[in-house]
């Protein structure tokens, strides 16, 4: 039986990688990492943003002391539990590789994104880090085992989706043709898979 101090260890190096992983390749590729810049640009997504803040912050209490959490605390077996750690390493990898692909067009079309990315991940879907994100967090529920994370995730998750559609007229007006072929071949979040 693994032990909840190792469940919050994992959980601590995860948090870590997934908030490091972002800032090296937006440092990597020039771009600016300020909110005032990003409002400017019309990156700073508020729902988004506040939602993920509560969170990591759940995420923190978790991993200084799940007792600050044991009012949202659910039974789940170990096995559900591993699942949720093997789920977030996956995650974590998907989400480099997209990120590896993406390069210097990191903050997409609010940045004036100059190429269209159809590499990597982006071969078969339009928003691999969404999805790679999205599977973090749910890692991060089943690792917990802990509903106001799940919750808080998937009002996040719902905000995302919510605002996908502007950001992809933002690639369509910029790309033209090119992104609604892309757009015909590949999936939002998921392949696309043709009979």
């Amino acid at each position: 039986m693994i032990s909840e101090s190792a469940f919050r260890l994992v959980l601590a190096v995860f948090v870590v990688i997934d908030l490091s992983v972002p800032a090296y390749f937006r440092r990597r590729a020039g771009a600016s990492s300020c909110w005032a810049a990003q409002l400017k640009r019309g990156g700073l997504f508020v729902p988004e943003r506040l939602l993920t803040f509560v969170l990591y912050c759940g995420l923190l209490a978790y991993i200084i002391s799940p007792r600050w959490l044991a009012w949202s605390q659910i039974h789940l077996p170990g096995g559900s539990r591993v699942l949720g750690v093997l789920l977030a390493a996956l995650a974590l990898a998907w989400m480099v590789w997209a990120f590896r692909h993406l390069g210097s067009n990191l903050f997409g079309p609010q940045a004036g994104l100059q190429t269209l990315v159809t590499t990597g991940p982006y071969r078969w879907i339009r928003h691999p880090l969404y999805s790679g994100w999205a599977a973090l967090l749910a890692g991060y529920s089943l690792l917990t085992a802990n509903w106001f994370v799940a919750l808080v995730w998937l009002a996040a998750l719902t905000a995302v989706v919510r605002r996908t559609p502007s950001e992809e007229a933002h690639l369509l007006q910029q790309f033209g043709e090119a992104y609604r072929e892309y757009s015909a071949r590949t999936g939002r979040f998921l392949p696309r898979f043709r009979r």
